[in-house]
């Protein structure tokens, strides 16, 4: 990895830090240049405007995701790869950035720029969401196929109800006086997948 390199990761390190706190509209050339301590130029040098800068971000938080959820996650047995790709999902920005009180980049984003004008950011953001679902509705299939779970419901349907859960335990978990929020999210799915086992 060479310099120029190693200087766009760190952009994205802090980048990614900063979104998950504050959200992915409000960060700038500016905010960036701040928290890396580099001029604008050096910014601008590794990114065509602030939209690619934006979409680059969310690319990165996708790679982290994938690194540090779906990988992991891997199991023969399908429903357990399920369980343990959701519990790893559970607070997985929290895990990366210990230091730091911060939220899924990727649920800030798309509530961010849903209701925006058109823009590569928003496409970006419901592409991203689009492939998440689909990721989760693969998973629940395979547990169908496998006789995990029924096949009298639909899987995108069961996957729907997952992320569903997922988006309550992520916006509550630092907000609402619950203590032992992780505990309450992995009881809920498994109460909500036992309705489906076969």
């Amino acid at each position: 990895m060479n310099k120029g390199e190693r200087t766009r990761l760190e952009i994205l390190k802090q980048s990614i830090i900063y979104s998950s706190q504050y959200g992915l509209a409000d960060i700038t050339i500016g905010t960036v240049s701040k928290l890396c301590d580099l001029s604008r130029t050096g910014v601008i040098s590794h990114f065509e405007n602030k939209e690619d800068m934006q979409i680059a971000i969310l690319q990165y938080a996708e790679t982290l995701f994938q690194e540090r959820v779906i990988k992991p996650a891997w199991r023969e047995d399908p429903l357990e790869h399920l369980v343990t790709l959701i519990e790893n999902w559970a607070d997985w920005t929290s895990e990366m950035f210990k230091e730091h009180q911060v939220s899924c980049p990727f649920i800030k984003a798309v509530v961010e720029f849903q209701n925006r004008p058109p823009s590569k950011v928003r496409s970006f953001t419901i592409e991203q969401q689009n492939r998440l679902i689909s990721y989760l509705t693969h998973r629940v299939q395979r547990c169908a196929e496998q006789n995990k779970l029924t096949t009298e419901i639909e899987s995108v349907a069961i996957a729907y109800e997952l992320y569903s859960l997922y988006l309550g335990h992520a916006i509550t978990q630092h907000t609402a006086p619950i203590k032992a929020s992780d505990n309450l999210f992995k009881n809920s799915v498994a109460r909500l997948l036992k309705q489906y086992q076969v």
